[in-house]
């Protein structure tokens, strides 16, 4: 297939509503706002303050948030680090900066498109402005060292132009920490696709064997994939060209 022409940055299209649509907190009254420094840190290690995102999809089960996702890997963070910068095209001209982490894969757990296992994985997860941190509301910022499992939506490998994956939900990172305790972002005991998982006692062990069979129910078409239509011009300068569209 031939390689599409350069399309809107993945940074972008995740903070304008490729994932997700994406309100910054402070953009309401009773948000906080944190006032910068005069010379800050432009990259700080830890967030100061939350965005809050509408889901374009929900998943009931976790068989269904497996095969929906592009890739779902066990693997260990080995490093957070500034990715690209980006001018939003809401009007503002603010600019913001994406928060990248570096995941080492030990295991691959699930691959829609059948791709080459990878080493590593690139997964976005929150972003800077103005030396300000911003993280998904409930949804601490992964730090290095950390392992588990993260469920990653991204267009298939022939459209693909960087190695940029975001979350194909909120919650579809599991962390494990090393007494074997279990962080989930959202209110997954209640609601979502993790509260329907045989996970009565919360240990490693039941989230481990949950989380292999969605992948075996992915894998032999028993679990059906809830997909997303993308679509983006096919010159990034023309917006009334013809667009590209897959799903993710």
């Amino acid at each position: 297939m031939q390689r599409p022409q350069p399309k809107r940055p993945r940074l972008l299209s995740f903070i304008a509503g490729g994932a997700a649509a994406l309100v910054v907190a402070g953009a309401t009254a009773w948000a906080l706002w944190p006032q910068p420094e005069s010379d800050p840190d432009p990259f700080p290690d830890q967030p100061e303050s939350v965005y809050h995102a509408a889901e374009v999809r929900t998943f009931d089960n976790l068989g269904t948030m497996t095969a929906s996702s592009a890739l779902v890997v066990h693997g260990t963070a080995v490093e957070a680090r500034p990715g690209e910068t980006v001018v939003l095209d809401d009007g503002s001209e603010a600019s913001v900066t994406g928060r990248e982490v570096v995941v080492e894969v030990d295991q691959v757990v699930f691959d829609r498109f059948g791709i080459e296992a990878p080493e590593t994985v690139v997964v976005a997860e929150g972003f800077w402005e103005n030396g300000i941190g911003y993280t998904l509301e409930g949804m601490p910022w992964t730090e290095v060292g950390q392992s588990g499992y993260f469920y990653l939506a991204g267009p298939p490998p022939a459209l693909r132009e960087d190695e940029l994956y975001t979350y194909v939900h909120e919650t579809g990172r599991v962390l494990i920490g090393t007494s074997l305790e279990v962080s989930i972002p959202g209110h997954w005991q209640e609601e979502g696709p993790w509260a329907t998982a045989d996970l009565a006692d919360g240990a490693s062990t039941s989230f481990t064997t949950a989380i292999q069979s969605a992948a075996e129910a992915a894998e032999s078409g028993e679990a059906i994939p809830e997909l997303i239509s993308v679509c983006v011009p096919t010159d990034p300068a023309d917006e009334n060209s013809a667009p590209l569209c897959w799903e993710e």
